[in-house]
């Protein structure tokens, strides 16, 4: 017996829904932004980076190039791109996260251009970009995966590179129950989600300060469903790696090394 057949839904909000979202989320990221602060600047000045291996494997040198930071809240990946010898430009739509950003690059001496900005509508001189890069809990607060991708891909230049560093979608749907037990706490192929089911899913903050009292959407993407809105836009993808990480499934033991926790996505034009 076949199972049912269902969709990859890449876009699920219409165009005036897309904004009330957008405006939404940036008023409860906004509630959160002062809260967090990332790595210390101690952490930048003795040499640490935010990019994981795997990351700076699959962007490659970086030095002269023109990277584009999207989601990028506190700037840390921003602040390790410009260290790196980048000309970098990072957006946000929450202005205490890029204050926080402007100050760790300014303690650190080096060059970083903090954009308030909806990654959804991006301004028109933005564009001509050798990396565009999005980070952990970047991509659930896109609201429309096609949109998207497509404005991200007008903005590379030829040679140029796409890289999702994400949370797996299995990671955002399952839920520790135990030693070695899992259960389904979301839904896969239901895109749209209104709170969490599991507060481990939540912004990390939110587990010190509370969630803020405000309305917020984000979004579960499953591979499919990136994927195809990737290659949709002309983007060729030159790599698509998951990865296991058991701090991810607390309480999970070794198990958690067993399933995705994370994957990184890289696509050229």
């Amino acid at each position: 017996m076949r199972g049912r057949a269902v969709p990859n839904t890449v876009s699920v909000v219409s165009e005036s829904r897309v904004s009330e979202v957008v405006r939404q989320n940036s008023e409860y990221w906004e509630r959160l932004a002062p809260h967090r602060h990332g790595e210390p600047v101690e952490f930048f000045s003795s040499g640490g980076s935010a990019l994981t291996d795997d990351e700076l494997a699959a962007i490659g040198d970086v030095r002269g190039r023109r990277v584009l930071q999207l989601a990028c809240s506190v700037g840390d990946e921003a602040l390790t791109f410009a260290r790196l010898g980048a000309e970098v430009t990072a957006v946000d739509i929450a202005p205490s996260h890029l204050a926080t950003g402007r100050a760790k690059a300014e303690a650190l001496g080096v060059d970083v251009t903090f954009v308030l900005q909806d990654m959804m509508t991006l301004d028109a001189e933005l564009t001509g970009f050798d990396v565009i890069y999005i980070s952990w809990g970047g991509l659930c607060w896109v609201p429309d995966l096609t949109d998207w991708t497509r404005t991200v891909a007008s903005r590379l230049n030829a040679g140029g590179v796409l890289v999702i560093s994400e949370h797996h979608p299995l990671w955002e749907i399952l839920t520790v129950r135990g030693d070695n037990a899992l259960s389904v706490s979301g839904d896969y192929f239901g895109t749209d989600r209104v709170g969490y089911d599991d507060p481990l899913k939540a912004p990390e903050i939110t587990r010190t300060i509370g969630a803020p009292d405000v309305p917020h959407r984000s979004f579960v993407w499953g591979i499919g469903s990136v994927v195809t809105a990737v290659v949709t836009t002309g983007l060729t993808v030159r790599a698509l790696q998951e990865f296991p990480i058991e701090e991810m499934y607390p309480g999970l033991g070794e198990q958690a090394m067993s399933i995705p926790a994370t994957y990184l996505l890289t696509a050229g034009r």
